[in-house]
């Protein structure tokens, strides 16, 4: 399994320095994208290694903030030998993540989701961090899904007639269900957007519902720096620091 992932970071460098070392074990390339005035995370991305586009896609054409073209800027530098991930700056993987996707004998056919339990401020993700909960044995028991206590498990996307929908935060999928005779015919810049969004439910319903799955073995940590308000970054960064109360 060949696994690359793409990240936008644009004003988000101070979730991505905490993520980072729990996500990028995983790839076998990551790329971050952010926009030329994100110096913080440009700064970041050289500190630790990380390989970081840098574009002015997501204000084109006068957007407020057009997250769905950075992302299909990214894709087009990727080098689509396998498995594709889009994973949102906020998102940490479970330590077993790789075993457990090498291990779920994945249709080529699907794009992926899964869930996420909500880690609300630094303190939090502090304690998080000081426990074991992503390590191999630290669930309920070998193979129940449990969440953290005090953590809420996040929200799905599932329409009464559209079914499930694998959104934004995590979207797994396959090069040859994207492309074909080298070209990709599943895009990530739906036309007429200003802003993100929508634009990730957009991308995931070109897959029929028979082919939009949960991956129930793989529950990822979702940082926010406040509690969540649907839409508070569709516009760009709004959301308070995620850093320690001083």
């Amino acid at each position: 399994m060949y696994l690359e992932a793409v990240t936008v970071c644009v004003n988000y460098a101070d979730f991505l320095v905490e993520t980072a070392p729990f996500v990028r074990p995983h790839f076998d390339r990551w790329l971050i994208v952010t926009q030329p005035a994100d110096q913080e995370t440009q700064r970041l991305c050289h500190r630790l290694g990380l390989e970081c586009l840098v574009t002015t896609d997501f204000r084109r054409d006068g957007a407020t903030f057009d997250k769905a073209k950075g992302i299909d800027h990214a894709l087009m530098l990727l080098t689509w030998k396998d498995w594709v991930l889009h994973l949102d700056a906020d998102i940490a993987l479970p330590g077993t993540f790789r075993e457990s996707l090498e291990d779920a004998q994945l249709n080529r056919d699907c794009i992926y989701g899964c869930d996420r339990f909500l880690i609300r401020g630094f303190e939090q993700w502090q304690r998080f961090k000081n426990s074991s909960f992503f390590d191999r044995y630290s669930r309920c028991a070998h193979c129940n899904v449990c969440l953290p206590e005090s953590m809420p498990l996040g929200s799905r996307w599932a329409d009464i007639h559209q079914g499930y929908v694998p959104i934004g935060f995590f979207q797994l999928f396959h090069r040859e269900a994207v492309m074909f005779e080298g070209i990709r015919q599943r895009r990530y810049a739906p036309h007429g957007h200003n802003d993100a969004s929508r634009t990730d439910v957009q991308f995931a319903l070109q897959w029929p519902r028979p082919n939009r799955q949960l991956l129930p073995e793989v529950v990822v940590g979702h940082l926010e720096s406040q509690k969540g308000e649907v839409g508070i970054n569709w516009q760009g960064r709004r959301s308070k620091p995620f850093a320690a109360i001083s």
